[in-house]
Formats: C-alpha cells, sequence, structure tokens
C-alpha cells in the first residue's frame, strides 16, 4: 500500500509586513524547489487587514501576482481569510496589537495551541517562519516548535538585502525585473533601484526537538504555555540518572523526585518484587523470567515488605498482613506443578505489571522507572532498567 502523500504547510507569524509571507513562499518554491500546500498566519487584527489588501485581492494581490509571475495555479496553495488565526485576548476580543505582559501571555498560548494542532497530523511536514510580527511572537513559535515540532518539520527566518527589506513595494523577486523608485522621508525620489538586485536567503534556524523526550502529558490540548515549560523541564530533570528511585513502602508509593505514583498493596509488591532482583542483580543483570520465580524469591521480598512497615513477617503469616490473602494464592500457584496454574499466576503477574505501568506513566515518570521487559515472546524477561544502586526502599 502506498504512503498517503505530506501535505506542506507553511506557518507564519506576521504584523505590518506582510511581505515576509511571500518573500518565503518565494524562498521555498523558486529557490528551494519546495512545494507549499498551504499557509497558515498567525497575527494581530491590523495584520489580517494588510494581508487581505496587500496579499489576497484577487485582482491586486501580491500573492495572486506571485502565481501569475510563477504560472502556480493559485488554488493549489490553500491561502484566504480561513487560514489566518487572530489572536485573542483572554476575554475573546481579537487583539489589535501585541502591547503588554497580558497580550504576550495570551498569544504564547495560542502559537503553542495551533503548533501543536498542526503538528498531530502525521501526514503533514510544518515549516515554520519566525521573520514577521513582533519579536516575541518569533520566539513564541521557536519555542512551540522545540516543544512540539518533529523531524520532518522545520524553523527559519528569511532574510532580504537591505534595500529591499523595507520597502513597501517589494514582496518577492520577480522572473522579469522591475524598479523601484526609493525616497526619502518627505517623499521624494533618491534613487531607483532594479528587482535584480534583490537577494533574498532563507536561514534554517537548527532547533532542539524535545517531542521524543517529554512525557505523552505534552500531547495534550488545553494547557497554556507555561504549563508546557514547566513539565517539559520536569521531564527534562528526570532524564538525569542520578535520581534515586524510592519505594515508599508505607505510603505505597513510587517516587522519583517531585513526581509519585500510588499503587495497591499487590501492585507494590509486585514492583517492589522486581526492584530486589535489580538490586540482587539475579537472573541476567536483574531481569528475571516468570518461570524462574520461586517461593524462596516471594518470601524474602514479602519479609522486605513488612519489616518496613513494622514487623517482619514470613509467607505462613500473610494473614497477619491486611490485603495479602492474593499473596498465598500466588505462592501456591508458583510452587505447584500444573500447568494451568502456572498460566494463571503468569496471566494475574502480567496484568499487574500492566496496571502497574499505566499508573507510572499517568504520574509521569519517564520510561525507564516502569517495569520493562526483554527477549521473545514465551522467554521473556521482566525487571527495571534503573541502576541498583539508586534503589531505595523505605
Amino acid at each position: 500500500m502506498e504512503s498517503k502523500p505530506q501535505k506542506h504547510i507553511l506557518l507564519c507569524v506576521a504584523g505590518m509586513t506582510p511581505q515576509i509571507i511571500t518573500e518565503t513562499l518565494y524562498a521555498l518554491t523558486q529557490m528551494q524547489g519546495e512545494r507549499v500546500d498551504e499557509i497558515r498566519v498567525i497575527t494581530t487584527l491590523g495584520g489580517r487587514s494588510r494581508i487581505l489588501e496587500s496579499l489576497l485581492n484577487p485582482q491586486t494581490g501580491k500573492f495572486f501576482e506571485f502565481c501569475r509571475d510563477y504560472q502556480i495555479n493559485p488554488a493549489s496553495i490553500k491561502f484566504d481569510e480561513t487560514t489566518i488565526a487572530l489572536l485573542r485576548t483572554a476575554d475573546g476580543c481579537m487583539l489589535e496589537d501585541i502591547r503588554s505582559g497580558k497580550d504576550n501571555k495570551q498569544a504564547a498560548n495560542q502559537i503553542c495551541e495551533i503548533v501543536q494542532e498542526l503538528t498531530k497530523n502525521p501526514h503533514t511536514r510544518l515549516h515554520a517562519s519566525v521573520a514577521g510580527g513582533r519579536k516575541t511572537m518569533g520566539i513564541y513559535l521557536t519555542a512551540a516548535m522545540q516543544l512540539f515540532g518533529r523531524t520532518q518539520d522545520r524553523l527559519s527566518h528569511v532574510l532580504v538585502s537591505e534595500e529591499f527589506e523595507t520597502h513597501r513595494d517589494f514582496f518577492y523577486k520577480p522572473p522579469i525585473p522591475r524598479d523601484l523608485e526609493i525616497r526619502d522621508r518627505e517623499g521624494n525620489e533618491i534613487k531607483t533601484i532594479s528587482t535584480a538586485q534583490a537577494e533574498i536567503y532563507l536561514a534554517d534556524i537548527p532547533f532542539i526537538r524535545l517531542r521524543g523526550v517529554i512525557s505523552e502529558w505534552l500531547r495534550i490540548s488545553g494547557y497554556s504555555y507555561s504549563d508546557f515549560v514547566l513539565r517539559a523541564q520536569e521531564d527534562l530533570d528526570l532524564l538525569d540518572s542520578s535520581h534515586e528511585l524510592r519505594l515508599n513502602i508505607k505510603d505505597r508509593t513510587v517516587v522519583v523526585a517531585s513526581r509519585s505514583a500510588r499503587l495497591t498493596e499487590r501492585e507494590l509488591f509486585f514492583y517492589l518484587f522486581f526492584a530486589f532482583m535489580r538490586k540482587q542483580k539475579r537472573g541476567e543483570d536483574g531481569f528475571i523470567s516468570l518461570d524462574e520465580i520461586d517461593c524462596e524469591d516471594l518470601d524474602t521480598v514479602f519479609r522486605q515488605y513488612t519489616l518496613a512497615r513494622g514487623t517482619e513477617r514470613g509467607l505462613d503469616d500473610y494473614e497477619w498482613v491486611p490485603r495479602f490473602a492474593f499473596i498465598s494464592t500466588l505462592a501456591k500457584q508458583v510452587a505447584s506443578s500444573n500447568p494451568k496454574d502456572n498460566e494463571d499466576y503468569k496471566k494475574s503477574l502480567g496484568e499487574a505489571i500492566s496496571k502497574i505501568n499505566r499508573k507510572l506513566e499517568d504520574a509521569g515518570l519517564p520510561n525507564r522507572y516502569i517495569i520493562d521487559n526483554r527477549g521473545e515472546r514465551g522467554a521473556k524477561r521482566y525487571g527495571l532498567n534503573v541502576p541498583p544502586e539508586r534503589i531505595i526502599w523505605s
């Protein structure tokens, strides 16, 4: 089956100089030979008016003029009023401009939401341009691309030679050169320059893609920019191997740095079991197959568990420990020579491992703290990837 072709989206932040949109479009399509299927713009109310007036008027708009000059069907690039996203205030009013701290905060949140949404579809390729709008808009777009950008996505800034950069009539380099007038502040003509002299350069901006290392929490919509940054930083901090894995038996919690997951007695016992195997380096580097588990192992871990709760007890005294009736059934199944008992115990333990890992993931703990498995189906070994010296229980 053929893979679905990627949709190429150009995303720009723009203010009162919509020229950056057509300049970037020119650089991508005419200089780099790339396809653009859709143009998205994030702007203010004033910026939208400029875009509609100078780019999207079917007769005089520079976007349509560009398409005519380079023999591009304008219908092949989706770019109209519906692809312009207006920044808004907290109460939903359209922003005329970004002037205050509140305005910047709202802009950051909305830019983040837009980039997050555009990068959800694996069949899209996003090219984000930071050239236009207020400087903070470009900064927030860069930050959003760091949080959500994928391997196929790009970030750039379009650069234009000085005399053309601020010229109100320069929007791209046409195939047939045109003369533009340079005037002073009073409107007097100083000289004429040809568009043949214009130089346009698309500067690629390398950026760190955090999408692969941040938690699934960041894929969820509805959070603010500062929430995203705070959680991403926590995730990066948790990647530090110096963090200890603390098993608080009395509180039934698995704790790493500032994050913790609360488990049931049964779940914590199983997690403690694999942590103990890791510390003792049982099996292959602390990973053990379910067939290798015996009653002596269960008794040893049960004693560690109950000792941490105040009174050491063995498997024979399980009745003295509330909510531990399961341990007797488990021990009987492990010791049984009946294949059905063996299968029942493996199934029960497999289900418990899945529940434990789901709780750890929901709490935002990195993958190395879950109960991992190695090997092929039927010969899997289970354990933790945490250095033994970093495992502490109390």
